[in-house]
């Protein structure tokens, strides 16, 4: 809710949401203070505390924005209100004893898999948008550190 008096938002939504957050964040969060310690052991102490801040700073950034694309997109795209209607047909589905000899259920299981692979195949290239900048930060700190 965004204080709007929205409705809550249903728990296929509310599920979407998590799994990207935890998916992004365990993205994210894969390079440790360890980590740097290890790529620049020539480096002091000092330094490799400020790189490291320096890096996180960066992390939060890319983070806040990733996390804001993806919210954006949601919204122009109306996922969460499509999950909504979803999980509403659902409910009104299993409360209808006599849906299924009302409803096509071929075709809307074929629209659902349809819109659930292009929702996969947004994600994985919004995930490989971020593998790609990380393999751009790796390689600037490669460079940072033979430099």
């Amino acid at each position: 809710m965004d204080g709007r008096g929205d409705p809550p938002m249903s728990s296929r939504h509310s599920n979407l949401k998590k799994s990207f957050k935890l998916g992004i964040r365990s993205l994210l969060t894969a390079f440790s203070k360890e980590d740097v310690e290890k790529a620049f052991p020539t480096i002091t102490n000092s330094e490799r505390e400020s790189l490291y801040l320096m890096f996180v700073q960066v992390i939060k950034s890319l983070h806040e924005n990733i996390e804001e694309e993806f919210e954006s997109i949601c919204q122009e795209t109306k996922a969460g209100k499509t999950l909504d209607i979803i999980e509403q047909l659902v409910e009104e589905h299993n409360l209808d004893v006599l849906a299924a000899d009302k409803t096509d259920i071929g075709g809307i299981r074929e629209k659902i898999l349809k819109a659930k692979k292009d929702e996969i195949q947004y994600l994985t290239n919004l995930l490989q948008k971020v593998d790609d900048h990380n393999s751009v930060m790796k390689a600037r700190i490669e460079s940072l550190k033979t430099s």
